[in-house]
């Protein structure tokens, strides 16, 4: 089956060879008469390539999701990325394409930009992945993907119950763990990782997004202004002038049909934010049914279940092995479910 690379190598000369033919045979005007952008990589890219279309009407704006494993050869991918003025790209492992990877991209195609992707834990510090070794860039899928609760994680491993698990999502708990403390280590992260390798400056973008609120739906989806904002920097990067425009008036919240990871109540309430407990699950099919969300207790059973169909080797998180390993914090950790628990201080909502 062709992937959404495939069918986009396809319908880039079908646009890049065939129509301007068709065009000029016939007289049709063409419309797109601006400069052809390709924008390669993850879950975010598509929320570039249509900033980049918003920021340039004019110009031709192709998406590559670098997301399934792709029939095309890294010879035939080269080729088609050669039509484009200006190639865009995220990192991108070996697999995604036949014969190579980002790097590879690059040495073939040395004009390529290798641009961030934008990451920020402060808002979801609870959330980890659960790495499948037993197969290439796998992970072990909870019931919202690959978005995984630590906090759940340890209590499954140590044996507490649902109930006990649920008594463990509070706020002297986040506290113990340095959940409350997060937003600089994470803008640091964010904008020394975008400044010292990509030499790009988020710093004012970063302040604007925090004056907005929560500008997150997981520690690696933005929210579409996010992506609008690093757009405008990449036109900016290579002399192209970004249109004046109300990116909100055009928005499309692309990410928010993938899992959305909640930000819990005291979390929220240090930013000033509504927080809440509420899962959304992913739902890319948005004409026919409208999805569905998973309260917290229903999320803790549901990882519950999941994780009895695994070897406990394959649960393997190294936030959670560290903690388990660490007896102060174990010890911590499980009185403060104990007490929690007694309290009745088990959340829902």
């Amino acid at each position: 089956m062709l992937t959404q690379v495939d069918k986009q190598i396809l319908k880039s000369w079908r646009q890049y060879a065939i129509e301007p033919r068709i065009a000029k045979f016939t007289g049709r005007v063409m419309r797109n008469t601006g400069p052809r952008i390709a924008v390669v990589g993850n879950c975010q890219s598509f929320g570039v390539a249509y900033a980049m279309k918003v920021l340039d009407p004019s110009a031709t704006v192709d998406h590559y999701s670098m997301i399934a494993r792709a029939r095309s050869t890294m010879g035939l991918f080269v080729k088609t990325l050669e039509t484009y003025d200006h190639v865009f790209s995220h990192d991108f492992l070996d697999g995604h394409v036949r014969g190579g990877d980002s790097a590879e991209l690059c040495k073939r195609l040395p004009r390529t930009m290798i641009f961030p992707a934008v990451t920020f834990a402060a808002f979801h510090p609870d959330l980890v992945y659960i790495h499948d070794l037993s197969r290439m860039h796998g992970f072990v899928c909870g019931p919202i993907g690959p978005y995984h609760s630590a906090i759940c994680l340890f209590a499954y491993r140590k044996g507490l119950s649902v109930e006990m698990a649920n008594a463990l999502f509070n706020e002297n708990v986040y506290d113990a763990l340095g959940y409350l403390d997060m937003w600089n280590e994470a803008s640091r992260e964010l904008l020394d990782t975008t400044r010292d390798r990509f030499d790009i400056d988020l710093s004012n973008e970063l302040m604007n997004w925090s004056r907005r609120g929560v500008f997150m739906y997981s520690t690696v989806h933005p929210m579409s202004f996010v992506l609008f904002d690093l757009s405008k920097k990449l036109f900016e990067k290579i002399g192209l002038k970004p249109r004046t425009v109300n990116f909100n008036y055009y928005d499309i919240h692309d990410l928010a049909r993938s899992e959305i990871f909640p930000i819990y109540p005291p979390i929220a309430k240090r930013y000033g934010a509504q927080g809440g407990y509420m899962f959304k699950l992913q739902n890319h099919h948005l004409a026919t049914t409208v999805g569905d969300f998973l309260t917290l207790p229903q999320y803790i059973s549901s990882c519950y279940k999941i994780y009895a169909k695994h070897d406990p080797a394959q649960l393997s998180n190294p936030r959670v092995d560290a903690w388990l390993a660490d007896e102060a914090t174990t010890g911590l950790l499980m009185r403060l479910a104990r007490e929690n628990f007694a309290a009745g201080l088990t959340p829902t909502l």
